[in-house]
């Protein structure tokens, strides 16, 4: 878990919510894959946190806007 921990510090997001799903830490885990827009473990780690379905559409809101927010970030640096 340390590890997965220190992943988060450096950035490694992605790393980090593979190795903290793999020890259970499934909160974490999610929180990892949404800052690198995960969005398919993302919801992988929510069904294994039992969300209901209020919870994964705010989930899936949350993380449209992610996606929608760094694409224009892209656009407009092009």
């Amino acid at each position: 878990m340390a590890y997965g921990e220190d992943l988060m510090q450096t950035g490694r997001y992605r790393e980090a919510g593979l190795v903290l799903a793999r020890a259970g830490k499934c909160e974490r885990a999610l929180t990892a894959f949404e800052e690198c827009l995960e969005w398919r473990q993302a919801v992988i780690v929510a069904d294994q946190l039992n969300f209901t379905a209020q919870q994964f559409n705010q989930l899936a809101r949350h993380l449209a806007r992610e996606c929608v927010d760094c694409n224009l970030v892209y656009l407009l640096r092009m």
